[in-house]
């Protein structure tokens, strides 16, 4: 009988073990990912918005919000994608707030003509436009362009208006490791 039970118990060991092992293997994929994809056309929500700030944890980075309507997010945009050519990998979210159909050509077309598609960018969902404004920044009444300088610490800092280039550059291109 305890012949048994002593076969049963290193059956689940092993067992327990291979999916402990199966449970790290998992992590490490999902962090390699994190650290080497960027999340591209995607639908802002709570779940990208953590995945999105766990793959910059303890590191300094930015989020721009901008429309196709939006003539200094245009001129902002422009900045990024010169700042991109000095340096391939910046540290950058780049969200769309537009929800309306037709958005989704023009946000593509505009985020190709300036060359940032290989950044991370997400995009608002129609009829969650309050919510998603909420979750970056309760106070946040939806200014365009609209940029956060996040911090090593996590801590949010936001900007209305145009971002100047010194200032991006300050942040994009001085602060990498």
């Amino acid at each position: 009988m305890s012949y048994l039970l002593s076969k049963s118990l290193i059956v689940f060991a092993l067992l327990f073990i291979a999916q402990i092992s199966s449970a790290e293997q998992v992590a490490l994929k999902t962090q390699s990912r994190l650290e080497s994809e960027p999340i591209n056309s995607q639908v802002f929500d709570s779940a990208i918005y953590e995945e999105t700030k766990q793959r910059y944890q303890g590191k300094k980075w930015l989020t721009l919000l901008w429309s196709v309507d939006c003539p200094p997010c245009m001129k902002e945009l422009a900045i990024v994608q010169t700042l991109q050519q000095q340096q391939s990998e910046l540290a950058i979210v780049i969200i769309n707030v537009d929800t309306y159909e037709d958005s989704e050509q023009q946000r593509d077309k505009i985020l190709a003509h300036f060359n940032l598609m290989s950044q991370t960018n997400l995009h608002f969902s129609d009829g969650l436009e309050d919510h998603s404004r909420y979750l970056i920044d309760p106070h946040w009444f939806g200014e365009l362009p609209r940029s956060y300088f996040i911090d090593e610490a996590g801590i949010s800092h936001g900007k209305s208006g145009l971002a100047s280039k010194v200032l991006l550059e300050k942040w994009l291109l001085l602060v990498r490791e």
